[in-house]
């Protein structure tokens, strides 16, 4: 056990706090992705959808940054999401990495049907906390986030 922050290395893997934050990934993404059921779209689609609702017209690489993807794994969400009219792509651009990618109206109203959802389930997940609870604890997970991208970053680990 190490004496600053009890933590013991041969510690139960559900007993580690990287383990509760993988099971919260886990369990909003199941979450998110039934309120989504009814109009078709995962929790990814759903993200990529808000995404551009919020952006407008913008480029691949920078979309994938956005949802915290790279543009490899970007890429077969938005083929779907094409082929179903809810995203339109240039069938040629000069750079594929910064082909415009933008919302087709009827893309426009389903993500407005996942930005309520999404506000409903953040709502939800809120009213849990105090307000001075909730202010804390979203400090700390900024600090537990920028802990882990930094440790990443110099680990030589890119996203996008």
């Amino acid at each position: 056990m190490t004496e600053t922050t009890g933590v013991v290395p041969d510690r139960l893997v559900v007993d580690r706090l990287i383990y509760l934050m993988h099971r919260i990934r886990v369990s909003t993404s199941e979450a998110v992705g039934a309120a989504l059921a009814d109009v078709d779209l995962n929790g990814t689609q759903g993200l990529i959808i808000e995404s551009l609702y919020e952006l407008g017209e913008v480029g691949a690489a920078e979309l994938a940054r956005r949802c915290l993807v790279s543009r490899q794994a970007l890429s077969a969400p938005l083929d779907k999401l094409e082929q179903r009219g809810l995203v339109s792509r240039p069938a040629s651009h000069h750079s594929a990495r910064v082909r415009p990618v933008s919302l087709t109206a009827e893309g426009r109203a389903v993500a407005e049907v996942a930005r309520r959802r999404v506000a409903a389930l953040e709502t939800a997940s809120r009213e849990i906390f105090g307000t001075e609870d909730l202010q804390r604890f979203t400090a700390m997970l900024e600090r537990y986030a920028q802990f882990w991208d930094d440790t990443a970053e110099a680990a030589g680990g890119r996203r996008g």
